[in-house]
């Protein structure tokens, strides 16, 4: 598609727009609300949370299950995507592309067998780790350790059945192993640039770095703890837009994207927070509403700020989504 004579309006609705993840908690029943407002928004496709580390393993089939039967029961909205043909297909028909993914290896029980399960069951992609470090490696709030045997056990068993590997939520070395160890290119889908807000969530230059070098795309996050200090009255866009020209600068807007991480707080994300603070420690999260999701309606907006700040339309589209497209092309199967 030839998008350098649209004008904003019509450069977003012509887009892809590719959510490369988002953080609605995984739990039945299945956050529709949150799901129904990505739609709303004109995104084209959306990757799912179905399972963390936070979770027992076993608990990431029920959820798998909860979206599965939804989306087949509103196939009117909604397209249960495998493949980018299907993605393709669901832009086509005004739909919304909704694929899954889990967050830490702790969901595969320390074998490799589910990764092949998972991916059949409609999961795309997997990070790594979850803050804290697990069977696969470190976490971005760990000891900062590398990955381990059975963590490049999973990138070669996901390199082959065809999924993305996401290095977000990892320490640094980890995330830099990842990238070496997968023969495709990896993502990094949400996370922001640790130089411009050093918060341990976020990532160090060398990271995107060696996630661009494989091909990859890096997706900035629409989290107010990760893009700027307590009291900041920088709007949400600007602060989005920061980081997409930082990492444009950085490794080039071919590997820049979106993975917004949006979710409405829960009693049950709430209670996580409470139950589980060595995933999140209290020196860097105070609690689940502290967190300030940004809205999803608020990332449309990104189309004309960086229209107006000279990106061009085809850099804009690939920012969008194009980028993130490209590289699942890669690993999809």
């Amino acid at each position: 598609m030839d998008v350098s004579r649209l004008n904003v309006d019509e450069l977003f609705q012509n887009s892809i727009v590719w959510d490369a993840h988002c953080g609605m908690d995984p739990q039945v029943p299945i956050d529709v609300n949150s799901l129904e407002r990505i739609r709303k928004a004109g995104f084209t496709y959306v990757s799912t949370n179905v399972g963390y580390d936070v979770l027992p393993w076993q608990e990431t089939f029920p959820v798998i299950a909860g979206y599965r039967r939804f989306l087949s029961e509103n196939t009117d909205k909604y397209t249960f995507v495998s493949s980018i043909a299907d993605v393709l297909a669901a832009k086509r028909d005004g739909k919304l592309a909704v694929s899954m993914d889990i967050e830490g290896v702790s969901a595969l029980n320390g074998t490799t067998d589910l990764v092949e399960t998972y991916h059949r069951l409609g999961v795309r992609q997997i990070s790594f780790v979850y803050n804290k470090d697990n069977a696969g490696g470190g976490g971005c709030h760990g000891e900062n350790t590398g990955i381990t045997h059975f963590g490049r056990a999973v990138i070669k068993e996901m390199n082959r059945v065809g999924m993305l590997v996401d290095g977000t939520h990892c320490s640094a070395r980890m995330s830099i192993d990842m990238a070496e160890a997968s023969s495709k290119p990896i993502v990094i889908s949400h996370s922001n640039s640790r130089v411009l807000h050093d918060h341990p969530r976020n990532l160090w230059d060398e990271q995107a770095i060696a996630c661009a070098n494989t091909g990859g795309v890096i997706g900035i996050t629409g989290i107010r703890l990760f893009l700027a200090k307590a009291g900041d009255n920088t709007s949400d866009v600007d602060l989005l837009v920061r980081n997409i020209d930082y990492y444009c600068e950085l490794v080039g807007p071919q590997h820049v994207g979106i993975g917004t991480d949006f979710a409405e707080v829960t009693n049950a994300l709430e209670i996580r927070f409470e139950n589980a603070k060595d995933y999140w420690p209290p020196e860097h999260y105070s609690n689940a509403s502290g967190l300030g999701f940004v809205d999803i309606e608020v990332f449309p907006k990104l189309t004309a700020a960086l229209s107006a700040r000279g990106y061009s339309n085809k850099d804009i589209s690939g920012i969008l989504g194009a980028n993130f497209l490209r590289v699942a092309a890669m690993n999809w199967q």
